[in-house]
């Protein structure tokens, strides 16, 4: 494929980035560029595929018979997966994003073979310059899916298990693919890579806990909340933070983010001093968050979770230390 077309696939999957996030745009920047393309050509599908799931993106994808085919033998398997619950979405919508998702999935696969065309989606065109240049594992893009499309669903988690395995699809497995990017010389980095991923992922549950009732996903532990006396129409509590309860449960959430934390500073130092800097910042910010819900006494009901202006600047300040400090490594 000509250069060209792959460097302004490229620009399109920076494009998105930007407009995600200027403070995790600003920290892609620590890493070298061609690693920074690919980083940004990640982002650039998982932030389509969740904007497909939750509505924020209208799919448009062409229907075929072999579409509608595959679409429908996902769908039969999934209503299993789900014990037969009907779709969180009217059939229409609940089918449209699937086979939006389906699509995806099957371009992807194109992706990973070298079957993709300069009439393809500029984001595919962009991963197919990735999967050329590094060991990323289709797998791993197949299990984000997966998890985009539990949320297809209503989402109900009875375990920690259960909890974890969704926080492994949707966030460990794309650690696992940035990391084959960022580069590590020890296996042990990919374990502590899916700890950084359910870790922050922890976090978002419980940052997002008031949304994602409203939307009907649930994924705090059922069977958890249970045992502190809690109910999942509790959620819907403005002021269930001051229950005893809730208090009870909290604390023992706080306890499993932390072990997770644990495992998953270790991840930074099997990573160059360039590679490591925008995952150090993403964990930072999480932990931020992190930190307030625990100021707050775990009160994620009354007033938005999200970084304060001043996080932000001390954010914006450790990227360009790290930068500076990264610059004048090499230069040595």
């Amino acid at each position: 494929m000509k250069k060209q077309v792959t460097d302004s696939a490229y620009a399109h999957c920076q494009q998105i980035c930007r407009n995600a996030s200027t403070t995790f745009f600003s920290s892609f920047s620590a890493l070298e560029i061609e690693k920074r393309r690919a980083v940004h050509a990640v982002y650039a599908l998982c932030r389509w595929v969740d904007d497909i799931v939750d509505g924020d993106d209208e799919p448009n994808v062409e229907v075929t018979d072999e579409l509608l085919r595959q679409s429908s033998e996902r769908d039969i398997l999934l209503r299993e997966i789900h014990s037969g619950r009907e779709p969180a979405n009217p059939e229409p919508i609940h089918m449209q994003r699937l086979m939006a998702l389906v699509s995806i999935r099957n371009n992807l696969e194109k992706a990973s073979i070298g079957s993709i065309t300069s009439e393809d989606h500029p984001i595919f065109i962009a991963l197919q310059d990735v999967f050329t240049k590094y060991s990323i594992r289709l797998q791993d893009f197949e299990t984000v899916i997966q998890g985009m499309e539990d949320d297809l669903f209503p989402v109900r988690c009875n375990t920690w298990d259960e909890l974890r395995s969704y926080c492994y699809k949707v966030a460990s497995a794309v650690g696992l693919i940035l990391i084959e990017i960022y580069g590590y010389e020890d296996r042990a980095a990919r374990l502590h890579a899916v700890d950084l991923g359910i870790q922050m992922q922890l976090i978002n549950v419980l940052r997002d806990v008031v949304e994602d009732f409203e939307r009907g996903r649930v994924y705090l532990p059922k069977e958890i909340l249970a045992s502190h006396n809690l109910q999942i129409n509790d959620l819907s509590n403005p002021n269930l933070a001051q229950n005893p309860s809730w208090k009870s449960f909290i604390r023992e959430y706080f306890e499993i983010v932390r072990r997770h934390q644990a495992s998953a500073n270790h991840l930074f130092s099997y990573l160059d001093s360039r590679s490591r800097v925008q995952p150090k910042i993403m964990s930072d910010a999480y932990t931020k968050i992190f930190n307030e819900i625990i100021r707050r006494s775990g009160d994620v009901f009354t007033a938005p979770l999200k970084l304060s202006i001043t996080s932000k600047i001390s954010l914006w300040v450790q990227i360009n230390y790290l930068k500076l400090k990264v610059k004048m490594s090499s230069s040595e």
